[in-house]
């Protein structure tokens, strides 16, 4: 596989490039997370015991594959439990509003979210 291109850090201001997937330089990495909450544990933000054996829950019920590669008819391991409707948008954390997705997945459908997030 070819190296990865350098691309400008995220961080506002930061004039350092990085080929690193988060898109932040080694000063910046790990920024992206400080917005989220700042100052609260897992537990206060609602991913404590109990929703880790949710997660295990989801998981099986889903047979341990990723819902939206399963809807195109491929079979990919699922490693996340994601919120069909986001909390931050008034979803809950009810069964059926949960669904087993693979990290790609998963990481795509975050990414749509917060762009539509600002958009509007």
């Amino acid at each position: 596989m070819p190296p990865r291109t350098p691309k400008a850090c995220r961080k506002r201001g930061c004039r350092n490039t990085t080929t690193d997937r988060s898109g932040y330089c080694d000063e910046h990495k790990g920024d992206g997370w400080q917005q989220y909450k700042p100052g609260q544990t897992r537990h206060q933000r609602g991913y404590g015991t109990v929703w880790d054996r949710r997660r295990m829950r989801i998981l099986a019920r889903d047979g341990g594959l990723c819902c939206e590669h399963r809807r195109q008819g491929v079979a990919v391991v699922a490693k996340h439990v994601d919120h069909i409707i986001p909390k931050s948008q008034g979803g809950t954390d009810d069964d059926g509003n949960l669904q087993s997705l693979c990290a790609a997945c998963h990481r795509a459908k975050t990414a749509r979210e917060g762009r539509s997030r600002g958009a509007g």
